[in-house]
This record gives structure tokens, sequence and C-alpha cells, in this order.
């Protein structure tokens, strides 16, 4: 698996309007160590909010400061708490405090979720801010939670949350949630971000900060109430042209299994002599993804030019095995589109021929398409 994502579950909403259904917890960690340095991680796009172009992003190699502090600093291995390692860097030449560079992912759709980063901002002229963008729609609409290194003369820093709508900023008149609170620029902080329905909460260092408790008392309870966006993708955010870093990303949530998944699983189960079957679509990315298998297995993982062909050509490929034969066929809506391509894989027989082969998966393609067709019409 690659380290950009360790992807456990991935989306393909429009295949089915949107539709999916509610499954156990989950989690996705972002591990950068296999990404190639200078690259974007697989599974991420990078977009911007505002006017101007898109940041740079890029993994890099960079001292990170361990979470807790070496108990023994005379220890002789007391050093190897600081090191080298992968983070995510962030980076744009344009100042302007309404430019907001996103790296999002775009492999899963969230709701309730509870995510944990660690972040550094480096340097900033205008607006040295980052943070998380969550519930996104589009670059004009989402969520942010976001820290700075400026605050007023007593405090110097703060944490804020506020809404993106139509691509205007609602963070002023009482409109957005912050805290001033002492944010050193090129310093380690841990940012978490938890969404449980309508309630959102931030937590910098360990501490409640949005919403701010009253009288700076603990609640456990008090949470920014917004219902403005239900679900959407999350990205690393940042502000003008922001240096900062990330590492050490995880996210805990609430999966919600596409059906096109279930689809698959189904027709897998009545289906005997079916060693695998995948389907491929492009989401977000020039690549076709698998964003439902048989197995379970590679949801996520990368296709490859046979994929890109039936996709783009609606052709149907066939490759013979010594046990097996692999059939690659577009899929269709029920306008007759292509809409991603369908890999079955069957146990083969002696004398079967590549006419054979292809009537037996176009059986299975059928029952896939008869399961998407009745689940669009439910869903219409």
């Amino acid at each position: 698996m690659s380290r950009a994502a360790c992807i456990s579950k991935c989306l393909l909403p429009f295949l089915l309007g949107g539709a999916a259904i509610l499954a156990s917890g989950a989690e996705i960690k972002f591990d950068l160590n296999q990404v190639h340095d200078g690259r974007i991680p697989p599974g991420f796009t990078s977009l911007v909010s505002g006017p101007g172009q898109p940041g740079e992003w890029k993994v890099m190699d960079e001292t990170v400061a361990p979470i807790m502090a070496p108990l023994l600093t005379n220890l002789p291995n007391a050093s190897l708490a600081t090191a080298k390692r992968t983070v995510l860097a962030g980076s744009s030449p344009e100042a302007a405090a309404n430019h907001s560079p996103i790296l999002l992912f775009t492999n899963e759709i969230f709701a309730n979720f509870t995510l944990t980063t660690r972040f550094k901002i480096v340097s900033g002229t205008t607006a040295p801010e980052a943070g998380i963008a969550f519930r996104l729609q589009d670059a004009s609409n989402y969520y942010v939670i976001r820290a700075s290194t400026r605050g007023n003369e007593s405090v110097p820093g703060s944490l804020l949350w506020y809404r993106v709508v139509g691509g205007v900023r609602h963070d002023g008149a009482g409109e957005g949630k912050g805290f001033l609170v002492p944010i050193p620029p090129d310093t380690w902080q841990e940012l978490r971000v938890e969404c449980a329905g309508n309630s959102i909460r931030g937590i910098l260092n360990g501490k409640l900060l949005i919403p701010p408790a009253p009288g700076g008392a603990t609640n456990n309870d008090a949470a920014v109430n917004d219902t403005t966006f239900a679900a959407g993708m999350t990205g690393f955010w940042t502000a003008g042209d922001t240096v900062a870093y990330f590492a050490d990303t995880r996210i805990e949530y609430t999966a919600r299994v596409p059906l096109i998944q279930t689809v698959i699983a189904e027709v897998m189960k009545k289906n005997s002599r079916l060693l695998g079957l995948k389907v491929y679509a492009l989401k977000n990315s020039p690549t076709p993804l698998v964003v439902a298998d048989g197995k379970a297995h590679d949801l996520g993982t990368p296709g490859g030019k046979t994929e890109e062909d039936v996709i783009a050509n609606g052709r149907t490929f066939y490759l013979k095995q010594t046990d097996s034969v692999e059939v690659t066929q577009p899929l269709r809506d029920r306008n007759g589109d292509v809409i991603a391509a369908l890999k079955t894989t069957m146990t083969t027989f002696r004398g079967e021929t590549t006419e054979t082969a292809v009537a037996r998966a176009t059986q299975i393609k059928k029952a896939v398409e008869a399961g998407l067709a009745n689940l669009q019409d439910i869903n219409d």
C-alpha cells in the first residue's frame, strides 16, 4: 500500500446520486514515507479558495519534534527524540489574505469524524495561517478551523472557526468562533477537529478552544452548532503566502459505504466461479481508481492503461491466465454512457475461448448494471 493515504474506504457518490449507507467506524492514516520528495500524495488534488492560483504542495523531509518531550534529556539517545521525517509542505507566492490554497483529499466523503494532525506555521507575511478545511462542497463552500501566529498585542496567536459560503468568508460580527492563544511560528502544534451532526469542536494541544468554554471553564459539552454543511471532503488549508508543514494526520470516522460496493458484493456472493470483481472510475484524478471491490481489498488503488482505455473508448479487454481469465468491460448507466470499467476475474476451463469468456463476463456485467439501475430508480 502506498504511504500516501493508507486508504481503507473509497466512495463514488456520483455513480448513484450520492446514495450511501452508514457502516461501522473506520480510520485513515496519512503515511507519507513512500511518496517521492516533491510530489503530491496520491488521492489528493490542489485547488484554491479565493483569487489566484493553487499553491504548491509537496512531501519533504523535515525535523519534527516528538509529541512528548523525553523525560530524561541527559540520556545518550535523547537526541533521537527530534529527527528528520517526511512531512507535507504547503506554500504559495501570493500574499492576498483571501487567497487560500487547499490540498483536498478526494477519496472519501466525511460527515461525522475526528481529524487529528500536527502542523507548523513556518512563515507568512499578510496572513500566516494554516489549518483544516472540512465538509467541503467545492472551493467556495466549506468550514475551516485555522490557526494563526498573529493575535493582538498581548496574545500572539489565535484559533478560529468559520464558514465560507459562495466564496464569502463568514468570520466576523460574531459569525466565527475563535480564541486568542499563543501560537509561536516555526513550532509544532497539534490540532484536532471534531464533527458530530451539527456540532463542531476544535482542540489545540489538548485544550478545547472552539468554542471557547464560558469563563475559561472546562466544558466537554461545548460545541459550535451549525447546519450549513452536513458532509463533504476534507483537506489541508493555508492562507496568503503562508509556508506550513503538516504531519501525523489521521481521521477516525463513521464510514459511508457506497451502494456500488453493495451491488458488487452481492453479485460476488451469487456467482461461485468469480475470483474477483472490481469497478474502476475516474475520481478527480486522471488515473482510474478502484471504487468497488468484491473482496474489499484494493479500494482506492489505481488502475492502468487498460482501465483508462475501457472508460475512454468503451472497448473490452481479455486476458488469459493459467487457471483464470480476466475480462475488463465498460460499465454503463441507464442512458448507455460509460461510467466506469468493470474487471471480472473468473475460473477458467480447458478449451475456453475468448468469446465464451467474454460472454460469461457479460452476464456478470448485466447483473451489476441491473443492480445499479434498480438502485438509481430508488434514489431518483
